[in-house]
């Protein structure tokens, strides 16, 4: 997981606001600028300025999908009214004006959903971060710690979020509990440190999570390459790949129970809500390690 706050126009969220879009097509006129390490899934902070102060903040965010290059004929008819304006006559003038001069025969465009809008907009400063006055295009707000999103998201919760936008056949509020949760997650991962164990039986251990993660309810942990997560309505199921040898077998079995019980000791000191429960991945676990899991998920 990555996040990104991104200079946005405010005419046009205000436009995806008041149309309660939930899904969203940015265009852009350059892509020299590519994204890295940004992948389904990631989240994009809309920067800008609100109706009411000339000041630049996060107001609202969604989740990236994936980048397509579009043509202005393509962009209206295969997203319309998505792309922020009422008809393609709106949209051809507002590339016209980005681009100075003639619309390029394609755009790097950025199809995003899931768009949460925040009731007030949150400062950088208000969360420790510092986003540059003449940011043109985009910036990692996390890249190095994923605490960072989790205190835009604590003050996002803090404040509220925009529920006349949100559209009825869809629970926003739901997929804003569930960001807060996966982003959580992901600062304890790192207050935990990185997986133990042999260098073969780490490849073993990421092979496991891949496949884990072939199933989209599933998704890697940001910052690990074999602890998995799936987000339900009552639980947070962590995915932990167990890997042994029998020369270190009884050391391994100790490491996987202590970082169970980290992962448990840290949810708990973040008040998460729902119930930790741990699945563990592999071909060939012991018995009485699925039974001792299988307690402790209980209890």
């Amino acid at each position: 997981m990555s996040s990104i706050a991104y200079v946005t126009d405010e005419s046009m969220l205000e436009y995806h606001r008041l149309c309660r879009n939930k899904s969203i097509l940015f265009w852009r006129i350059s892509s020299k600028k590519k994204f890295a390490d940004f992948r389904k899934g990631d989240l994009l902070f809309f920067f800008a300025r609100s109706q009411h102060n000339k000041k630049k903040g996060l107001v609202g965010y969604a989740h990236f999908d994936s980048v397509k290059r579009l043509s202005l004929k393509q962009m209206w008819q295969m997203y319309g009214q998505s792309t922020g304006y009422d008809n393609e006559a709106l949209l051809k003038e507002a590339i016209e004006k980005a681009a100075k001069g003639d619309i390029p025969k394609q755009m790097s465009c950025l199809y995003l959903t899931d768009v949460v809008f925040f009731i007030t907009s949150i400062y950088p400063e208000e969360v420790g971060i510092d986003i540059p006055k003449n940011l043109e295009s985009y910036c990692y707000l996390d890249r190095n710690d994923p605490r960072v999103t989790v205190e835009i998201l604590k003050k996002a919760a803090e404040r509220g979020i925009d529920f006349w936008s949100l559209d009825s056949d869809a629970n926003q509020e739901e997929i804003f509990e569930r960001d807060e949760i996966r982003h959580y997650i992901a600062v304890i991962h790192r207050e935990i440190g990185k997986e133990a164990g042999s260098e073969k039986e780490r490849q073993q251990c990421y092979k496991l999570a891949k496949q884990r993660i072939e199933n989209d309810e599933w998704e890697m942990i940001r910052g690990s390459r074999t602890d998995s997560i799936k987000v339900t309505k009552n639980t947070i199921i962590i995915g932990l790949p167990f890997v042994a040898h029998a020369n270190d077998r009884d050391l391994r079995i100790r490491e996987l129970i202590g970082r169970i019980t980290m992962y448990r000791l840290l949810a708990k000191k973040a008040n998460l809500e729902r119930r930790l429960s741990f699945q563990l991945l592999g071909n060939a676990i012991p018995e009485e390690v699925l039974d001792l899991v299988e307690t402790i998920n209980h209890e």
